[in-house]
């Protein structure tokens, strides 16, 4: 029996509707930024990038306000991410996923708890102290994004000495 995947489950079906419309008429990306890995997994120290608008409750949140207002618009900045960090910690700013699975369980957007047992399974070396997230919805601009967010989360990654980056996306 065929199982068929819903990859929009947790968006709603409007949400879903217009991302795949976007998918459909976006051009195709022919180059992947990609860089071969230097070291054994087993010796390298992992963070997570997710893109589920999480932040640290003791942090600002993402601005949900101006994306209310403007509608095509998403929060392009970055947030920091306690690797020890529990669901009870952190708020999860998102208009375009349901976050209650995320408020209830970190580990559904931030598998902290599956790279804490890769340690321990010495499946990996190390996980970062710290973990980043950023606003997976970015309207029609990503330009921050790509040129501010994401060079600060590799600067911030090479500070903690963090070898490999896994990308959870919601």
């Amino acid at each position: 029996m065929t199982k068929i995947v819903d990859s929009f489950k947790f968006t709603g079906r409007t949400i879903g509707k217009i991302i795949d419309r976007k998918i459909e008429t976006s051009p195709i990306v022919t180059e992947i930024p990609w860089t071969n890995i230097r070291k054994r997994i087993d010796e390298s120290r992992i963070a997570l990038v997710t893109t589920a608008g999480i932040s640290m409750k003791t942090d600002k949140p993402f601005d949900m306000e101006t994306e209310r207002a403007r509608g095509n618009w998403g929060d392009p900045s970055w947030r920091m991410i306690d690797g020890e960090a529990t669901s009870s910690e952190i708020d999860v700013n998102h208009l375009h996923i349901d976050t209650s699975f995320i408020e209830k369980d970190i580990n559904v957007a931030l598998p902290t708890g599956i790279l804490k047992q890769l340690v321990e399974e010495s499946t990996i070396g190390s996980f970062a102290h710290n973990h980043y997230s950023i606003m997976g919805f970015q309207g029609d601009n990503s330009k921050r994004l790509e040129t501010v967010s994401s060079p600060e989360i590799a600067n911030a990654m090479k500070k903690d000495n963090v070898d490999l980056a896994i990308l959870t996306p919601v």
